[in-house]
C-alpha cells in the first residue's frame, strides 16, 4: 500500500512538472487557416493551444498558399507566441510566393480603390479616342470604369466591367492583372455637312496589367490588349454598315485615392 502511494505521488509530481505548453498564433489575416501538427487549430489566429511540451510544427494558409511555415519548441508550462507577419519561409529564410501575393493584395488595399486620370486606345483602323477616366473598385474583384471625352467634333464616350484576376510584386513594384469588358460610342460631328457625320458603336474585351513603378502612393500605369469591335452608321453609303473587328491596344494613367 506504502509502496503504490510512492507511485501515485511520483507520477502526480511528474505530471506537474511537465505541465502542457501552450501556443497562441497572429496572423491579422481574415480567412487564414492555422494549423499546429498538422490539425486545424483556428482561423486568423489561435489562442491558448494546448500541447506537450516538445517540438511543434506551425503553419498558415491564405488563398490556398502556404504563406508561413516553422517548427518551434514549447517548454514545460511555457505559453509561446507566434507573430506570422513577416512571412518568411523557415527554410530558405526568403519570402515565399503565398506570401508576395498576400503583400502585392495589401499595396492593392493601401492604393485606394478610387481612381481619376486618363484612357486611350488604338486599333490597326483607328484610334478609338479616349479621354478622363475614372475607376471605382467595389470590394476585391469587381471594378467599374467610365470613358469620356467631348471636342469641337468628336465625342467618345463608354463604360467598362473590370474583373481582377492576380496580384504580384515584380522589381519591387506592385502589378495588378485584370480582365475588361465593355463599349461606348465613337461620334464624329460636322457642323457644316450633316451628311458627314458618323456615329461608331464599340465593343472590346481583353486583358490588362496596372503597375506602379512610382510606388504605392504614385500614379498607376495600365497597359491592355484585346479584341474591339466597331460598327458604324452614317448618312454617306462608304461608311454607314462599315464593320470592323480586330486587335486593340490600350493603356491608361491614373491617380488613386
Amino acid at each position: 500500500m506504502r509502496k503504490s502511494l510512492w507511485i501515485l505521488a511520483a507520477a502526480l509530481l511528474a505530471w506537474g512538472l511537465a505541465a502542457p505548453g501552450r501556443i497562441n498564433v497572429i496572423t491579422d489575416l481574415p480567412g487564414a487557416q492555422v494549423y499546429i501538427d498538422g490539425t486545424l487549430a483556428g482561423a486568423e489566429f489561435v489562442q491558448n493551444y494546448e500541447v506537450e511540451p516538445g517540438e511543434h510544427y506551425v503553419m498558415v494558409n491564405y488563398r490556398g498558399k502556404k504563406i508561413f511555415a516553422r517548427t518551434y519548441a514549447v517548454g514545460d508550462g511555457e505559453i509561446r507566441t507566434i507573430p506570422t507577419a513577416h512571412f518568411v519561409d523557415f527554410k530558405t529564410n526568403v519570402a515565399n510566393r503565398g506570401a508576395v501575393d498576400v503583400e502585392a493584395a495589401r499595396i492593392r488595399e493601401t492604393r485606394g480603390n478610387f481612381a481619376l486620370g486618363a484612357q486611350g486606345s488604338l486599333t490597326a483602323e483607328t484610334a478609338s479616342l479616349g479621354g478622363v477616366s475614372l475607376k471605382k473598385w467595389f470590394g476585391e474583384r469587381v471594378g467599374l470604369q467610365a470613358i469620356g471625352w467631348l471636342d469641337g467634333t468628336r465625342t467618345y464616350s463608354g463604360g467598362r466591367l473590370l474583373v481582377w484576376i492576380a496580384d504580384k510584386v515584380v522589381f519591387n513594384a506592385p502589378f495588378s492583372g485584370y480582365l475588361f469588358l465593355g463599349g461606348g460610342t465613337d461620334s464624329y460631328a460636322d457642323k457644316a455637312d450633316a451628311y458627314n457625320n458618323i456615329r461608331t458603336s464599340v465593343s472590346n474585351f481583353g486583358f490588362g496589367v496596372e503597375f506602379s513603378p512610382l510606388g504605392v502612393n504614385g500614379l498607376f500605369l495600365s497597359a491592355e490588349l484585346g479584341l474591339e469591335k466597331r460598327f458604324s452608321t452614317g448618312q454617306d453609303p462608304d461608311i454607314n454598315g462599315r464593320e470592323y473587328t480586330g486587335m486593340v491596344f490600350s493603356g491608361g494613367l491614373h491617380l488613386y485615392f
